[in-house]
């Protein structure tokens, strides 16, 4: 008769972070332990089962490592949720990250809109660049920028568009406000984020390459400081109406006109709302999805989706 005990719970754990983590040292750090440690769980984990779940040349989960940890990281969120509720943590505060420039330039500011009515229930806002970690209860849900080039969540991982706003070029009153072709702006300091990217795909909604271009004399790395940099006079930069409009509004920033044809406002990249799967019918979870749409689109002549 088979064995119909479950294998070790800290085996399973493990396997999870792995997954999660995309490899055993990354899992080993985020759990504080031996990289032998881990490795060791995932060996047994592998005898117990009778199946290899993870390629260790590659370092990256089999195709059935893959199926299993879907389940698996279910199972765990499940047991996190179940732990909340008998012990009554189910009133805790609803944790939310964003991505610094989004919570800076409009969330935060809005966040006590959202709170009148909600049986006071209070929501905690974490500002960061990096994605939370879901299965381990780091975050309820999580807002940010995602590229229509970025690659799609994990597979436990549900995510939906709140809002896509078209980009534009913006400067510094003092330094630009008027370039008289589309081929000038290339001439100009262009402000990057990570590289590039943004920018060719902006000239490219304009039908013009990009061509070659002296390289920045920094990267911002964020979509806020890049702002920054442009309001200190350093360039031009791409904005959207969620991050620039106080800016906008005050003078401190100005879009750039063509006093030839106008500039074609470029969407490359939605503002996503994400959680687990396991969680997304949760009632005030659904409630904060769609306060976050309703009030992007009533603020937003873009709208939201």
């Amino acid at each position: 008769m088979p064995d119909r005990h479950p294998p070790p719970f800290a085996a399973l754990r493990a396997f999870d972070v792995v997954g999660r983590h995309g490899g055993i040292r990354r899992a080993a750090e985020a759990m504080g332990v031996s990289h032998a440690i881990v490795s060791r769980h995932i060996s047994t984990l592998e005898e117990r089962l009778g199946v290899q779940l993870f390629n260790r040349q590659m370092g990256i989960l089999t195709e059935a490592g893959l199926a299993f940890h879907g389940r698996i990281s279910a199972a765990m969120a499940e047991i996190v949720a179940a732990s909340d509720a008998v012990t009554g943590r189910s009133s805790r505060p609803l944790l939310i990250w964003s991505s610094a420039g989004f919570s800076a330039q409009w969330l935060a500011r809005q966040l006590p809109k959202f709170g009148q009515g909600q049986n006071r229930r209070v929501i905690d806002l974490c500002a960061s660049d990096h994605e939370p970690d879901f299965a381990s209860g780091e975050a309820d849900g999580d807002i940010r920028y995602q590229h229509d080039w970025s690659p799609p969540p994990s597979i436990e991982v549900r995510s939906e568009e709140i809002a896509r706003p078209p980009m534009f070029p913006v400067a510094a009153p003092n330094f630009l406000n008027q370039c008289r072709f589309l081929g000038e702006i290339t001439k100009l300091p262009l402000i990057q984020e990570r590289s590039d990217r943004e920018w060719q795909a902006w000239l490219k909604g304009q039908r013009q390459e990009m061509g070659d271009v002296p390289a920045p004399i920094a990267r911002y790395g964020q979509a806020h400081l890049c702002l920054a940099a442009a309001r200190a006079g350093q360039g031009v930069a791409l904005a959207n109406s969620i991050l620039a409009a106080e800016d906008l509004a005050d003078g401190r920033l100005v879009r750039l006109e063509s006093s030839g044809e106008p500039f074609k406002d470029v969407p490359f990249g939605a503002y996503a709302f994400r959680s687990l799967r396991s969680r997304w019918q949760d009632p005030l979870l659904s409630r904060f999805r769609n306060w976050l749409r309703i009030s992007l689109k009533r603020e937003f002549s873009f709208g939201a989706l």
